[in-house]
């Protein structure tokens, strides 16, 4: 079972805003609402193409809500910890005209030490020995950076699997528990480790680095670039491939679930790079934060090209 773990979740309310300018009045031609946040984002990807997963973390107010209903509308399994305070609600903004994409994510209400308390007993519980646990997104305020990689060391002497799609702080703190696999982009790696750029040889040279560390695979999401993927038996780089994308909302989270999956399905390492840049290119071709389908990944799968890079 693959169990995603996003402790600050969102309503996405996504607009199209035609030729969209600040300090001026905007006008726009479409809008739709979708449950957000990283790991539910995965959980969705991850429905779509037909896996299984459970969805926690924490919910509260009419947003968390709307985004339980939503999930019950998809047909994803969820287990989350209400909490008194309101999920937020984040912004995106898609200029089809300039063809730019602008976020706008609210902090989140803070999360008490009982809302923390009771949503470590429900992990320790959903989870089991080969079960696959993926932390991600941002921390609410009151969870205190260090507080999953905690319970990634828990799970891990559990015999639980653990991945990570988290930057800054949390990130750095997961690292010590030696994740079976983090996700972080180019942006996200160099700020954790200070690289001097984000230049492929720099990344792959930095991924390796942390593979020796102890942590099994890094995967690096790269945005139009492609992504690059590592292990000890080297590291390998796909190129992105061309499409016309209508929003890049969650399209690090779908190239996420896709490396989950592979995971679970025991893919080859070149299997495994395919899979992911292919589910991520579809993603953006989707609106919001909309999953591709199958159907839509199997028509870039066999477009991304894998290589062993260096």
């Amino acid at each position: 079972m693959i169990i995603t773990v996003t402790c600050n979740p969102a309503l996405d309310r996504s607009l199209t805003v035609p030729q969209f300018s600040a300090d001026a009045v905007n006008r726009a031609t479409g809008s739709r609402l979708d449950p957000g946040g990283k790991g539910v984002n995965v959980s969705k990807v991850l429905n779509a193409i037909g896996a299984e997963s459970i969805a926690t973390g924490f919910l509260g107010g009419s947003a968390g809500s709307a985004i339980a209903s939503a999930l019950d509308t998809l047909g994803i399994r969820h287990d989350f910890v209400r909490v008194a305070g309101e999920t937020r609600t984040n912004l995106k903004i898609y200029d089809p005209v300039r063809t730019t994409y602008t976020d706008i994510n609210e902090p989140g209400d803070p999360v008490s030490a009982e809302d923390i308390a009771k949503l470590e007993e429900k992990l320790l519980a959903l989870a089991k020995p080969g079960d696959l646990v993926l932390f991600a997104g941002s921390a609410p305020k009151g969870l205190a950076e260090n507080t999953t990689a905690r319970w990634a060391k828990t799970l891990k002497k559990r015999g639980v699997l653990v991945a990570a799609d988290q930057d800054g702080g949390q990130l750095n703190a997961v690292l010590s528990a030696k994740p079976f696999l983090i996700k972080p982009n180019d942006n996200e790696l160099k700020e954790l480790l200070a690289l001097p750029d984000t230049e492929l040889t720099t990344l792959s040279q930095a991924a390796l680095q942390l593979v020796r560390s102890g942590i099994a695979h890094v995967a690096i999401s790269l945005g139009e670039r492609g992504a690059l993927f590592a292990d000890e038996q080297g590291v390998l780089y796909a190129e992105g491939v061309r499409v016309n994308a209508v929003s890049t909302v969650g399209a690090g989270d779908a190239l996420t679930a896709a490396l989950l999956y592979a995971a679970q399905q025991n893919f080859t390492r070149e299997e495994t790079l395919k899979l992911a840049v292919a589910t991520a290119t579809a993603k953006v071709t989707c609106p919001g934060s909309s999953p591709p389908s199958m159907e839509m990944i199997q028509r870039y799968r066999d477009q991304v090209i894998v290589t062993a890079f260096q």
